[in-house]
């Protein structure tokens, strides 16, 4: 349970964090969503706009913080 602990201690700590997945993509602390088509999502954080393509690009899950896409992604940019 102790590393269960230290890890969910150091991701709260950092602004923010990106999980990638085989068709999932998990944001936590974003600020806003910018685009949204089936090819294309921006989303907006504090120091750069994070740009995910691909195809059948939807959001299964969001709320003011966090948000999780799926989809067939095929490239994520970093945008400052």
């Amino acid at each position: 349970m102790k590393i269960i602990n230290n890890l969910q201690s150091f991701l709260k700590d950092q602004d923010y964090y990106i999980d990638i997945f085989k068709d999932f993509l998990h944001v936590y602390d974003y600020l806003n969503l910018t685009t949204l088509t089936s090819t294309l999502i921006e989303i907006k954080l504090k120091e750069f706009n994070l740009i995910i393509e691909g195809d059948n690009l939807v959001i299964k899950s969001m709320d003011k913080k966090e948000i999780l896409l799926k989809g067939l992604i095929s490239s994520v940019r970093f945008v400052r």
